[in-house]
């Protein structure tokens, strides 16, 4: 099934997309330019539920690149859980330069997640193409967690061993019952895991839209 594995180029720009990035500045000779986080409405916090989808829009350079080439608009994902009484996102993301930078499953606050989000693209959506999805997609999410599964570099959706954002999505989703959920396309001779699938209301009930929002 070589022909299935993402190509060098979409996986270097799919890993920068899985990234964390943070907030960007540019300078002028005479000021300062500072990119203003984006932030959740407080009535939105009354409304999640544990087991929703969490989706965003990277800010860096290759996650624009990699949204022109998939004519997707958003570049990462996750699913919203509590602990300890805060919002909290489950995720994967590669590793940066940094030598205490996690390489694969991780956790974030729900603040930073929606921080990381460029051009107000976030968008949050509840499954429902089961009975009782979220408990079900909670649990699995701190499943593949607490299997300290790495980030998946080879960007390969056959095996459980790593994963990327988009591919831990997928395999909740299978592992609850929903094997057909995923709308997949191929980009660029290779088949890819596409944001569109958040969209399909059939499968999923929209919950918050930042960008229709503002």
């Amino acid at each position: 099934m070589k022909h299935y594995y993402i190509f060098t180029l979409l996986a270097v720009l799919t890993f920068y997309s899985c990234s964390g990035e943070g907030e960007q500045t540019t300078e002028s000779e005479n000021e300062k330019y500072v990119h203003v986080p984006p932030s959740l409405p407080d009535h939105v916090y009354d409304e999640l539920q544990e087991g929703d989808v969490i989706i965003r829009k990277g800010n860096g350079p290759l996650s624009y690149h990699l949204m022109n080439n998939t004519k997707e608009d958003y570049s990462h994902c996750g699913v919203l859980v509590k602990e300890e009484g805060e919002w909290t996102i489950i995720h994967t993301i590669g590793g940066t330069s940094s030598e205490d930078a996690i390489d694969g499953m991780q956790t974030q606050s729900l603040k930073e997640f929606v921080m990381n989000a460029a051009d107000s693209m976030l968008y949050i959506c509840r499954p429902i193409f089961v009975d009782s999805a979220g408990p079900k997609i909670k649990e699995r999410a701190y499943y593949y967690l607490d299997q300290e599964i790495p980030f998946d570099h080879r960007f390969s959706v056959f095996t459980t061993d790593e994963f990327y954002c988009t591919e831990l999505l997928f395999y909740i989703f299978r592992d609850v019952g929903g094997k057909k959920i995923f709308d997949i396309q191929k980009k660029h001779k290779s088949y890819m895991l596409m944001f569109s699938t958040f969209f399909n209301e059939e499968n999923f009930e929209p919950i918050f839209h930042l960008k229709e929002d503002l």
